[in-house]
């Protein structure tokens, strides 16, 4: 069995979980595949691992925090292969696996002891205000409309399959899939949807009205942002990457993306006891100083 392995070294500092991690793999049998930029590295002193494409592997490992693991998924995505996190970062609700059950946790891999979660992904599409398409993406989490670098109020339009929903004055708009319901979207008092639905997830942020709600709506909608014209340029970010030239009146359409992304779940815990244990992770993880 072969495992792509990408780690990032601002977390896995010296690329120790990706070493250790590696052993273990070649010690039951298997070949631990990486990058061709670490071809020089540390990692190389290893008898065993390859360098190069991850064309070929069973399972590509992210090693890092959720952000890590939504790159690599973002950098892999159309290799279709399966994928698993080694929460290096805070929280780690995508990272099924932590440094200190490493050993147990690839032997049920390798067993095939697991189950693959399909979870839905959005499309998202930029158009100018004459409809000209400037840039797509595809996103696991969340696309977050958010004001600019002053505090100026962002004025949003939001269309769903056509129709006029509301007019949004405020910070912005996130919108979600059941999976990043445990984000942004959370942090902004919308609701949790577990990751095996397959609905789509609208949460204004601060929006400046009486009420403040979140919308849950079909896969099959299609959802449209329009911006108004801005003294802030606003910020629209896929999974934490950013839309650049960004224009007053463009449009932002989203919609289910054909392809879900797969993750290995090894079901070790339930999905709302999982949330609970991993807030209540986040708050000892700040409070030790760890960052």
């Amino acid at each position: 069995m072969k495992f792509g392995i990408h780690s990032n070294d601002t977390r896995d500092v010296g690329y120790k979980i990706a070493m250790k991690l590696s052993r273990l793999l070649i010690k039951k049998g298997c070949v631990p595949v990486f990058e061709e930029s670490l071809k020089d590295s540390v990692i190389s002193s290893l008898s065993g691992v390859q360098f190069g494409a991850f064309d070929d592997v069973d399972v590509i490992v992210s090693i890092g925090g959720d952000g890590t693991f939504l790159s690599v998924i973002s950098t892999f995505r159309k290799l279709d292969k399966p994928f698993i996190g080694i929460n290096k970062g805070s929280i780690g609700f995508l990272t099924e696996v932590s440094e200190y059950n490493m050993d147990d946790a690839f032997d049920l891999i390798i067993e095939g002891n697991y189950t693959i979660l399909n979870r839905m992904q959005l499309r998202i599409e930029h158009y100018d205000k004459n409809g000209n398409l400037k840039d797509s993406d595809i996103c696991l989490n969340d696309l977050s409309v958010l004001r600019g670098a002053k505090p100026h109020i962002t004025r949003l339009t939001l269309y769903i399959d056509g129709e006029r929903v509301e007019k949004f004055y405020g910070d912005g708009l996130v919108v979600a899939t059941p999976t990043g319901s445990t984000a942004y979207t959370l942090a902004a008092g919308g609701p949790l949807l577990m990751p095996d639905m397959n609905n789509i997830l609208i949460t204004p942020l601060c929006p400046h009205t009486l009420q403040n709600m979140s919308y849950v709506i079909s896969p099959e909608s299609v959802v449209e942002i329009h911006l108004g014209n801005f003294e802030s340029v606003p910020i629209v970010c896929p999974d934490g990457r950013e839309f650049s030239n960004i224009e007053d009146y463009d449009i932002l359409r989203i919609r289910k993306h054909d392809y879900p992304c797969r993750t290995i779940c090894l079901n070790t815990t339930g999905f709302f006891q999982n949330v609970r244990r991993k807030i209540l992770a986040r708050g000892s993880f700040y409070e030790d100083g760890k960052e």
